[in-house]
């Protein structure tokens, strides 16, 4: 009887009904397009970092840590390259020999990063050869190529086929010093490496810092899920340390933590002010409704009777509203998923941060019940105090009220 009571109850007074109905469709919408929007920022991230930067692990010696340098190398190559090639969770690897020097041109010079590659393979692990933006890669000059960002290549003033030399400290501290020319222009989804990062073939750095062997392995997985099985066991057959991108690169676990941080903020935001309507909503209803409550209490419906009926009332609602808020939620983002959510006019900004121009929001289907049970529940929080009103009401002077 009860819950026939409050159903007729809603439907008595549509528009009041249809406001709270309303307003809780929007914010549950509201939410669950603000969880996509910041999984997708987040995949993201995660996704350019790994693909463009760090891979998914990567090795080095562990004193290359504390100080990098040319004689931190690492130490067991040969028995790495056997793993790593017997592997059927690895999809590509590339060994690397990295020093830090000056990058001059007539203009000016830079610090940088100079990366000595093994051309295929580099492509292939973090998709440099698809970076590029202007000339070629690795074919078209013969004696010391060198790639650059689109960044670096704007502060040198130099374009393709310019020249440039590098120059760094060797081994002995000997300085030395080369000439190569600009073969290919690229612009990374790596912030990282846009600002400092220059490539040449690694039998051309070696020859240049007369230093054979690696100082960094990197290891891009056909699965993200196998890390730490691969890392386990890379690890037993050397003793060089074996890191995941996420020990490599603190960030990625501070932007899901921020991520997450935020998503709670915006929710319990969106919430309060769901719980403030639906007070005041169910207030209103309660003090319109004065004497037929005091007529129901002197006939001989009882306070817990009120109170369930004020409080089914308010959860009817949320059920009604909250299914319809996740269904256009859902399609929503089904919709994005497909089509992606264009930011373009921000993309500057977003390459800063390692991101793409178009988000392609996304979430996990586990947050859709989560969602619909923290909408019932503030629901309820929004009933009680309208609740305890009612079953406060003095059926005498609630019936002589007009």
């Amino acid at each position: 009887m009860i819950l026939s009571l409050a159903w007729k109850n809603i439907w008595r007074s549509k528009k009041r009904s249809f406001v709270v109905i309303g307003a809780i469709i929007v914010g549950v919408w509201a939410l669950v397009f603000m969880f996509a929007f910041y999984n997708s920022f987040i995949e993201a991230f995660s996704r350019n970092g790994v693909n463009h930067d760090y891979s998914h692990i990567q090795i080095h010696n562990p004193d290359y840590l504390i100080e990098p340098g040319l004689e931190f190398r690492l130490s067991e190559v040969e028995a790495l390259e056997q793993s790593l090639n017997g592997s059927q969770s690895v999809k590509s690897w590339s060994g690397r020999q990295i020093v830090n020097g000056m990058l001059a041109s007539p203009k000016t010079s830079l610090g940088v990063q100079i990366y000595g590659v093994v051309p295929d393979a580099e492509a292939q692990t973090t998709g440099l050869e698809s970076q590029l933006l202007d000339g070629t890669y690795f074919s078209a000059i013969k004696r010391n190529p060198i790639l650059i960002s689109e960044k670096l290549a704007d502060k040198l003033k130099v374009k393709v086929r310019s020249k440039v030399v590098i120059t760094l400290q060797k081994l002995d501290r000997e300085i030395t010093a080369a000439s190569f020319r600009v073969e290919g222009i690229f612009k990374s989804k790596s912030p990282r490496i846009n600002e400092s990062a220059a490539y040449v073939r690694l039998s051309d750095l070696q020859s240049l810092t007369a230093v054979t062997g690696l100082n960094e392995m990197a290891v891009y997985l056909n699965d993200s899920e196998l890390i730490l099985p691969v890392k386990d066991s890379l690890s037993a057959v050397t003793n060089d340390l074996v890191r995941t991108y996420r020990e490599i690169a603190p960030e990625f676990d501070m932007m899901e933590q921020q991520s997450a941080m935020t998503k709670q903020i915006v929710t319990v935001i969106i919430m309060l002010a769901l719980l403030f309507g639906i007070v005041n909503t169910m207030l209103m209803a309660v003090l319109e409704r004065t004497k037929e409550i005091g007529m129901l209490r002197s006939i001989g419906m009882h306070k817990k009777s009120v109170f369930r009926m004020i409080i089914l009332e308010t959860c009817l609602m949320s059920l009604i509203a909250g299914p319809l808020g996740l269904f256009f939620g859902y399609l929503t983002n089904m919709w994005l998923e497909t089509n992606g959510m264009d930011l373009s006019a921000y993309a500057t900004a977003l390459e800063e941060y390692g991101m793409d121009a178009i988000f392609y929001p996304s979430i996990e289907n586990v947050t859709y019940p989560i969602l619909m049970m923290v909408v019932i529940f503030t629901a309820f929080l929004g009933a009680v105090y309208p609740a305890i009103k009612a079953i406060k009401l003095d059926p005498l002077e609630a019936i002589r009220k007009l």
